[in-house]
């Protein structure tokens, strides 16, 4: 294992409380051990559901906001991670409202090109007891896409089944068994993990000005 000198960061969407048992918490567990024991990445861990992230549109929406204090670790990681589990199809509600309060920055990236996430990595982490995936996927990647992260290839870890009957501990082990998982991470970490450290010898270059066409309109504009 080389050290490296990149951070990871998991944006936990559960909707259980820091301390409860959660299954998509779990699989961060794992990925992030994967990202330490065999590539010396850092990775935390942060529980949406313990934060006052109030509804809003703006990076701060004023006194009591914990969102500004997430926005600064976003910043300073090289590999930012959605982790969900699935609720009727779609992602949690926690990381809806996440992806609602960088609504400001994507109008920034739309009018000038450059983006807080340029030269980050983007991935997502998902547990449930139904099918839906892709869905939540393709949701999730779009949105990072057109906000400046860099989608590196195999970029989610998926998990779904029955815990009922497990602890953390015990689940974990059942995701470094169970060969789809383990591989799904090794892919995940390992790519992210090569294309973060190209980014940083040689950045992606960013434009001074996006010019859309006279009344054309690009994915997350507003009419």
């Amino acid at each position: 294992m080389t050290k490296t000198n990149l951070k990871a960061i998991f944006l936990l969407g559960t909707l259980k409380h820091k301390g409860a048992f959660s299954h998509t918490d779990a699989l961060c567990e794992m990925v992030a051990e994967v990202f330490k024991e065999e590539h010396g990445v850092e990775s935390e861990i942060i529980w949406l559901s313990d934060l006052n992230i109030p509804v809003g549109l703006k990076s701060n929406m004023g006194k009591g906001d914990d969102w500004p204090k997430v926005l600064e670790k976003m910043f300073a990681a090289d590999i930012i991670v959605f982790a969900t589990p699935i609720w009727w199809g779609i992602q949690s509600s926690l990381i809806q409202r996440a992806i609602e309060r960088l609504d400001e920055l994507n109008d920034e990236l739309l009018d000038t090109g450059k983006s807080e996430f340029n030269n980050k990595i983007g991935g997502v982490v998902i547990t449930g007891a139904e099918d839906g995936v892709q869905q939540v996927v393709g949701n999730i990647l779009n949105f990072m896409s057109w906000n400046g992260f860099t989608i590196p290839p195999a970029p989610s870890v998926s998990w779904l089944g029955d815990a009922s009957s497990d602890t953390k501990e015990s689940l974990k082990k059942r995701f470094k068994k169970e060969g789809s998982v383990l591989s799904m991470t090794r892919a995940f970490v390992t790519n992210s993990v090569h294309i973060a450290k190209l980014l940083k010898g040689s950045p992606i270059p960013v434009g001074d000005k996006v010019k859309h066409s006279e009344g054309a309109v690009g994915f997350g504009d507003k009419k």
